[in-house]
Formats: C-alpha cells, sequence, structure tokens
C-alpha cells in the first residue's frame, strides 16, 4: 500500500509541478539578451494570451508582422514592453517612427504601457538606437 500511495503523490507531483517548471525561453514575461520583447498584454501577459514578438532592429511598419503562434497583427496592440537590446529603444504611434513615443533605455521593463506618452494598444513602430 505505501509504494502505491508513494507512486500516486509522485505522479500527482510530476503532473502538476513539473509542468510549470519546464518553460520555454519564449513564453510570457521572458527576453533574452540583444533583443526587444513586445507583449499584446499588461504584465508581460500574465495570465492572458501568450502573444509576444521580439525583435533585434528598426520596425518601420507593425502592420508587417503578427504576434508569434498567431495571424493577430500587431499594430496597436503593444501592452508592455521588455528591451534587452543594449542601447535605448522608442516606441512610436504611428507608422515610421511618427507621433507620440516613449524611450526605454536598455534594461527597462514596462508592463503598463498606458502611462507613457505612447500609450496602450497605440504602437506602430519601434526605432533601436543601436542601428
Amino acid at each position: 500500500m505505501r509504494k502505491s500511495v508513494a507512486a500516486v503523490l509522485v505522479t500527482a507531483a510530476t503532473v502538476t509541478g513539473m509542468g510549470f517548471a519546464v518553460t520555454p525561453a519564449s513564453a510570457a514575461g521572458s527576453c533574452t539578451s540583444g533583443n526587444i520583447c513586445l507583449f499584446e498584454n499588461n504584465d508581460y501577459n500574465q495570465g492572458n494570451t501568450n502573444h509576444w514578438r521580439d525583435f533585434r532592429g528598426n520596425i518601420r511598419n507593425f502592420n508587417d508582422y503578427n504576434w508569434v503562434g498567431s495571424s493577430d497583427n500587431m499594430d496597436n496592440e503593444t501592452s508592455s514592453i521588455k528591451n534587452r537590446r543594449g542601447c535605448t529603444i522608442t516606441l512610436y504611434q504611428h507608422i515610421a517612427w511618427e507621433g507620440a513615443n516613449s524611450d526605454f533605455s536598455n534594461g527597462a521593463n514596462d508592463g503598463f504601457l498606458a502611462n507613457n506618452s505612447v500609450g496602450d494598444n497605440r504602437a506602430s513602430s519601434i526605432d533601436s538606437w543601436c542601428d
């Protein structure tokens, strides 16, 4: 009986605990060195659909890109950002680096873009000052 109970407990722990312990590098909330990571939802998608995209350079028009693993277009949908690019980046309200904008220094995390000039769900282009 002890072996059966122990086996059940180990199986239950494996199913409930280990499934969350192993997450891909591109999961919501992560952002590897050298990348600018944009997320569709506040707080880096925590508790929401995992729509994200990472970049290493300038993007003139978010209409040309979809969220990773989705057919959902990125234009006017960014709500949070992480900057691991190695330099300051600027997020712009309109395509071709126009309109209201917000700067994010290297290492900056902002889970709530509504508090910035660019605003929530308004970004359409990004400029990486490294390039």
